[in-house]
């Protein structure tokens, strides 16, 4: 019989092995715009979501501050990203893709519609279906 602590656990190996698996099928997407997985993530919050301020883009890809700043800083000088000064508070930045980043995203996340990714996603809905 599973109880709830076992539930969890065994949600929290699949969520692993989910991103390892889509990691492992995306790869060859990264390596063809030479990204990192993180990198990937950042590109794609700001896809979804233009204008984040640092703060709330570590956040959303799951990222440490300091290392989200190198990334940020590696793409800014690739050109994929732009940095601005946030209008109401001069202190802080705003990141934004740029029309090459926005590009080069797109790609990407097109990539993401593969049979590999779609049966992640499954085996997830599963996971999350067998705790309700």
């Amino acid at each position: 019989m599973e109880t709830a602590a076992t539930a969890v656990t065994d949600l929290a190996v699949l969520l692993a092995r989910a991103q390892r698996r889509i990691e492992h099928a995306l790869a060859e997407a990264y390596a063809d715009f030479d990204l990192t997985a993180e990198q990937w993530r950042i590109l794609s919050v700001l896809l979804d979501d233009p204008g984040q301020t640092m703060t709330r883009l570590a956040d959303g890809a799951a990222l440490p501050a300091g290392t989200l700043t190198r990334h940020v800083d590696r793409l800014a000088e690739r050109g994929l990203v732009l940095r601005k000064v946030h209008a109401e508070d001069k202190r802080r930045a705003v990141v934004a893709l740029s029309p090459v980043g926005a590009s080069v995203a797109r790609e990407i996340r097109a990539r993401h519609q593969t049979e590999a990714i779609a049966e992640v996603v499954g085996d997830l809905k599963a996971a999350l279906d067998r705790l309700d």
